[in-house]
C-alpha cells in the first residue's frame, strides 16, 4: 500500500496540465510557480487562446456577450479566488460593440493553499471552464481542465508561464488619485466628469473609454469626451436599458477602446463614484 502511495505521488507530480481544443479557441489552466508551500498563495490562471478574428467576454461584456467562467472541483485544503480580469477591449459580436479579449489572455485567480497541508505531496485539481466565443456568429464552449500542484516547502522556479502571467498583472486597474469624479444622469444619460485634484494630470488618449463593471452604460452608444480648459474631462454616456435599474454607483475602468498597451505611459484607472440626478429648472 506505501509503495502505491509513494507511485500515485510520482505520477500526479508528473502530470502535465492539458490544453484543450474547443471550438475557436484554445484553453487550459496554468500556474506561475512549480510548487506551493503550505500556508501560501500563488497565482495561476485559465490561458485561452482565440482563433484570429475570435473573441471571448469580459465580467461585464455590455449589451451582448456572457463572461467567462470557471467551476472549481477542489480538496480541503485548497481554495481558489474568483477571476481578477485583465484589462478588456472594445470586441464586435456582429454589428454590436462590446467588451472582451481576443489573441491571448490570461485569467488570473489566486490558489491558497492551507497551513495544515501535508508537505512533499500532490494535488490534481479540476475545474470546468464555460464561455461564449464570438465573429460573427457565436460558439458556446466548455472544457474539463485539470492542474497539477505541488505542494513543498522547496525552493520556487518560476513556470514557463510565469512572465505572461505578470503582464496580464500589469494590466489590472490602478486608482485615479489625480481627479475628483462625478456622474451626474440626466433622463436616459449619464455624463462623468473629472476634475483635476492635483497639478499633475494624465495624458488621456483621443481614444479614452469608460468600461461599465455592472452594465450601467450601453457598450454600443458612443461615448463623447471632451476636454475643457481648466483640465477637466467630460464625458457623455448612455445608460444601458438592459443594466441594473435605480442604480446609484457608477464603477467601471478608464482606458483606450483598444485595449491594454504595455508601451504605454497610461495604467487603466478604477473609477466609483456617486451618481446623482440632474435637478430639473
Amino acid at each position: 500500500m506505501k509503495l502505491f502511495t509513494i507511485l500515485l505521488l510520482i505520477c500526479l507530480s508528473n502530470t502535465y496540465a492539458a490544453s484543450v481544443r474547443e471550438g475557436s479557441v484554445e484553453v487550459e489552466l496554468v500556474s506561475s510557480v512549480n510548487c506551493v508551500s503550505p500556508g501560501e498563495t500563488i497565482d495561476i490562471a485559465l490561458r485561452i487562446k482565440h482563433d484570429k478574428g475570435w473573441h471571448t467576454y469580459w465580467k461585464s461584456p455590455g449589451i451582448v456577450g456572457v463572461p467567462t467562467g470557471i467551476d472549481w472541483k477542489l480538496p480541503n485544503d485548497i481554495e481558489v479566488s474568483n477571476i481578477m480580469w485583465p484589462q478588456p477591449q472594445n470586441v464586435k459580436m456582429g454589428p454590436y460593440n462590446a467588451y472582451g479579449y481576443n489573441g491571448e489572455i490570461f485569467l488570473i485567480m489566486q490558489l491558497k493553499v492551507s497551513a495544515k497541508a501535508k508537505p512533499e505531496s500532490s494535488q490534481l485539481l479540476k475545474a470546468r471552464a464555460s464561455w461564449m466565443c464570438c465573429s460573427k456568429t457565436c460558439q458556446p464552449g466548455f472544457a474539463d481542465l485539470i492542474l497539477p500542484i505541488k505542494i513543498s516547502n522547496q525552493k520556487k522556479v518560476a513556470t514557463s508561464w510565469s512572465t505572461l502571467i505578470k503582464k496580464s498583472k500589469a494590466s489590472f486597474p490602478v486608482p485615479l488619485k489625480e481627479y475628483k469624479t462625478e456622474a451626474i444622469r440626466s433622463g436616459k444619460e449619464l455624463t462623468l466628469h473629472l476634475i483635476p485634484a492635483s497639478k499633475k494630470q494624465i495624458n488621456f488618449p483621443k481614444s479614452l473609454q469608460f468600461f461599465s463593471s455592472d452594465g450601467l452604460i450601453h457598450s454600443d452608444v458612443k461615448q463623447t469626451v471632451k476636454k475643457l480648459k481648466n483640465g477637466s474631462i467630460q464625458m457623455v454616456m448612455s445608460i444601458s436599458e438592459f443594466g441594473p435599474k435605480n442604480q446609484n454607483i457608477l464603477e467601471g475602468i478608464l482606458y483606450s477602446k483598444g485595449g491594454y498597451d504595455e508601451s504605454s505611459n497610461m495604467r487603466p484607472y478604477l473609477v466609483k463614484t456617486n451618481i446623482n440626478s440632474k435637478t430639473q429648472s
